[in-house]
């Protein structure tokens, strides 16, 4: 498999995050990495004018003035944090960077630098993908439902290495997502473009085994594609 995986999806709340942690547990000894590019509007872009919602991201929370790499064990270890569940999943290290668009390249680049170069890393955040010499496969995952679709999903749809589709939860059929049929009218581009999908179930992620395979999977097809 390839050093570095970025896994990206259309919006928050897609599953990223169960999907990297699948990746991690079938990989010893991998690293991680969550990306955060945060905001300065007046409201979260995510979740609108409701910044109290229970639901709110990380792009929420204080911003520095151009990027953190947050090291500290009491903040990547708080129980729920995605850092925290990459972690009991099995990677070691994991790093979370925060970072302002403006300077995201450097920031990423920079944050490199904390990582051994001969080890797995995989990296939470639909950014990397937007950095055009930075190398990675890229495992684009893609819900029935989702937030909208993000403009930081686009550069990862045209840089899919695999695609993963989740079943509809009251219709089982494989059906491809609305969402990402308007993505690809966005870019320009037509189901033809992407990889074969990896399929899985809704709720895939309360099946450990389905996980368990479907990274078994995606190694194989990375491996395939080198």
């Amino acid at each position: 498999m390839g050093k570095r995986l970025i896994i990206a999806g259309p919006s928050a709340n897609t599953g990223k995050t169960a999907l990297a942690c699948a990746i991690l547990a079938a990989l010893p000894g991998a690293q991680a990495l969550k990306i955060t590019r945060f905001h300065r509007e007046s409201h979260c872009p995510v979740h609108g004018v409701n910044e109290h919602g229970d639901d709110n991201c990380d792009g929420c929370e204080p911003a520095p003035a151009g990027f953190e790499l947050v090291t500290d064990p009491a903040v990547l270890g708080t129980p729920g944090k995605d850092t925290d569940r990459m972690a009991k999943a099995g990677a070691k290290p994991v790093l979370w960077l925060r970072a302002a668009p403006h300077v995201f390249e450097y920031a990423l680049k920079a944050a490199m630098k904390h990582f051994d170069p001969d080890q797995t890393l995989v990296i939470e955040g639909n950014s990397a993908a937007a950095v055009a010499d930075f190398d990675g496969r890229v495992v684009l995952l893609w819900p029935q439902h989702t937030r909208g679709i993000k403009a930081s999903v686009l550069p990862a749809l045209k840089r899919a290495d695999v695609l993963v589709l989740v079943e509809h939860e009251l219709s089982p059929q494989r059906r491809i997502p609305n969402t990402l049929r308007s993505a690809l009218a966005r870019a320009g581009m037509a189901m033809s473009d992407l990889p074969q999908p990896v399929w899985l179930s809704a709720k895939w992620w309360e099946s450990g085994m389905q996980g368990s395979a479907m990274a078994v999977e995606l190694a194989d097809r990375l491996a395939a594609a080198e």
